[in-house]
């Protein structure tokens, strides 16, 4: 019995579940939806400075 075993077998008797895989899905979804903030405020950030800069290039051809 290596000491994994020896640790699940201690939270076992103890009453406990081990939930590592369970927390590991969650910060890996959150860490997938805090991309995709990310990705979209990026987005919007680009689309906004464009359209500032747009406007300011066709008062210089007037």
């Amino acid at each position: 019995m290596d000491s994994q075993e020896k640790y699940e077998a201690l939270l076992a008797r103890w009453g406990f579940e081990d939930r590592s895989l369970e927390t590991q899905k969650r910060r890996q979804k959150q860490k997938e939806q805090l991309a995709n903030v990310a990705s979209l405020f990026k987005g919007f950030i680009k689309s906004a400075l464009h359209m500032t800069v747009k406007p300011s290039s066709l008062q210089t051809t007037h």
